[in-house]
């Protein structure tokens, strides 16, 4: 509907022109003629080397953005690696060495505040692990489901001649 709107006002619009009242049939061939007998009209000569000029430095501006982009994406990707590495201890078995021990106290305040962090941290470790386990043992039945389903499936195609 709104297609046939549009098409509608490019009619009227048409139909209402003045050039189409203004000029006749033989001022437009006198016009043509005109054009064809006489010179174009020429771009002035430094515009093609303007709009290079142009293209190149958009291009430039572009690079610098992405470029800029690029380091901004990479900056943001160590620093958080860094505090990834800072604050995640790399012994997962909960033993800590003294320096640790002396990093989480300084970061925590009292010694007594890490262990308490540590001891979350070892058994959330245990939630994961167990979820782990169940996840392992229900794509065992999983698997072992879809074998029973082939034998049967297996066993339904060997007897063709069945009746219904």
């Amino acid at each position: 509907m709104i297609h046939n709107i549009a098409e509608e006002r490019k009619k009227r619009n048409r139909q209402e022109s003045p050039l189409s009242n203004s000029i006749g049939d033989e001022e437009l061939l006198r016009l043509i003629s005109q054009v064809e007998e006489s010179a174009l009209i020429h771009a002035p000569g430094g515009l093609k080397e303007e709009i290079f000029f142009q293209l190149g430095a958009e291009r430039q501006r572009r690079q610098k953005r992405q470029l800029l982009s690029y380091r901004a994406k990479v900056l943001v990707g160590m620093a958080a690696a860094l505090a990834v590495l800072i604050l995640v201890p790399a012994d997962r078995t909960g033993e800590t060495d003294a320096s640790q021990m002396s990093m989480f106290g300084r970061l925590y305040g009292e010694a007594e505040e890490s262990e308490v962090w540590e001891q979350e941290l070892l058994d959330r470790q245990r939630d994961i692990d167990r979820t782990w386990e169940r996840y392992r043992k229900g794509q065992e039945r999983v698997g072992v489901t879809k074998h029973y389903v082939e034998i049967i499936t297996d066993k339904l195609t060997d007897y063709e001649d069945w009746e219904d």
